[in-house]
């Protein structure tokens, strides 16, 4: 689950994604968290969200990442419906740059879709 939280004094916005413990053990997927948090921990790219921190709880594994403002892709198309022919190439555009950029580094992404 992502969760909006708030530093306590700057009041500023991020973002934190906030991942059982439990349930990457069971579908074994631990490796592939702690490679999803240094993606993002080196990531500078204006197409790739950035993170600023990441700790662990007994139960959680949580990433503090930078919040963008309007949310994903699925909820953009779900509040506006099918997207005007200009919109849609430049989102895909952002996409295709954000691919590369991973890519470059040997990664690829396996989870491509509007929610993400």
């Amino acid at each position: 689950a992502v969760y909006l939280v708030r530093h306590r004094e700057t009041r500023q916005r991020f973002a934190m994604k906030k991942i059982n413990k439990q349930n990457l053990i069971l579908r074994n997927q631990i490796q592939q968290a702690f490679v999803e948090r240094d993606i993002l921990t080196f990531a500078e790219n204006p197409f790739v969200v950035s993170m600023f921190c990441s700790f662990e709880t007994r139960r959680h594994l949580c990433m503090v990442m930078e919040y963008v403002e309007g949310g994903d892709c699925a909820t953009l198309l779900k509040n506006i419906g099918a997207l005007p022919v200009e919109m849609a190439r430049m989102y895909f555009a952002e996409t295709v740059l954000a691919l590369e950029y991973i890519h470059n580094y040997g990664i690829v992404h396996r989870d491509l879709k509007p929610d993400k």
